[in-house]
């Protein structure tokens, strides 16, 4: 159980439209381009909350150096559980941190990975995205890695905003409830949001940089199994999860990706691993991936 921790008045009052929230562990290498990146921002946050999950590498104290210029950027220290918990660990600080702020006055929430660097309007960019969108709930940019200079862009449907720097409307947020305490969250609140008629979107225009790519903290080939399993937990019909891994083998490294996705989803289904959505939001998923089987729109207008 995490205790209680009481956000200075101050920061409630600061003007800002929108806070950030971010769990680090162990981000010695990365979490300073990301708090420049913060710093640089044309639209600046109210208050940014880091939910730091038991960092023993330095990174710690890098996030109090800058915390001390800067008050609006707090660093709450949690317990070391002497690991990373990949997926459900997220979900749980993401809520313990949101339940913080849950009541503060802001229109947007985001969730920012401690592994990026982005241009000084991506926030603005963003904003500008919801503004002109009432009916936009999420939406991120279009995150890349640099692999021997080149860059790469990670693989995003049109609708699935990244979960390494989302933006949420604080409203809808709200609605949704809390994330869902298990790996997937990420896709889970997307069904949360487009079953009450909301709309999410990535913008493919905006990019940013993910400084190690996604899914390979705890190596690469975990990285494609856990992708496989994580389809399973959140209900794909296996047919468009057998499309989805086909898909796959174009990238690199090619058919042993497909093998691993296949290998993730049919151990999931063997040992019968309960999923990370109700009913509700199964039968859902499976319309909105027969829609997109057959193109159909997917967006509320």
């Amino acid at each position: 159980m995490i205790n209680k921790i009481n956000i200075p008045q101050f920061l409630f009052d600061r003007k800002g439209r929108y806070i950030i929230i971010t769990a680090m562990r162990n981000e010695i290498n990365t979490i300073e381009n990301t708090i420049s990146s913060v710093l640089s921002q044309t639209a600046q946050p109210k208050m940014w909350i880091i939910l730091d999950d038991g960092s023993n590498d330095g990174s710690s104290d890098i996030v109090e150096k800058y915390a001390d210029t800067f008050p609006w950027i707090v660093r709450i220290a949690l317990p070391d559980r002497g690991f990373d918990f990949v997926g459900k660990g997220v979900a749980d600080l993401l809520n313990y941190g949101f339940n913080l702020l849950a009541d503060v006055d802001v229109e947007y929430t985001a969730k920012l990975d401690a592994d990026l660097d982005f241009e000084p309007d991506y926030f603005e960019k963003m904003l500008y995205e919801m503004d002109n969108d009432p009916l936009l709930g999420i939406v991120s940019g279009h995150p890349y890695t640099l692999n021997k200079g080149k860059k790469m862009l990670e693989r995003h449907s049109d609708f699935f905003p990244s979960g390494t720097a989302r933006v949420y409307r604080h409203s809808y947020l709200k609605l949704i409830g809390p994330f869902v305490s298990s790996v997937g969250w990420d896709t889970v609140d997307i069904l949360r949001m487009r079953m009450r008629g909301y709309n999410t979107k990535i913008c493919h225009a905006v990019q940013f940089h993910h400084m190690r790519r996604m899914g390979t903290r705890r190596g690469y080939f975990d990285g494609m199994i856990r992708d496989g399993r994580n389809n399973y937990i959140t209900g794909y019909s296996p047919l468009f999860f057998l499309l989805r891994a086909l898909y796959n083998a174009k990238y690199y490294p090619f058919i042993l990706r497909t093998l691993c996705m296949l290998y993730g989803y049919a151990n999931a289904y063997i040992q019968k691993l309960p999923l990370a959505v109700t009913k509700e939001e199964h039968v859902f998923h499976l319309n909105l991936q027969r829609n997109r089987i057959f193109l159909k729109s997917i967006d509320k207008r």
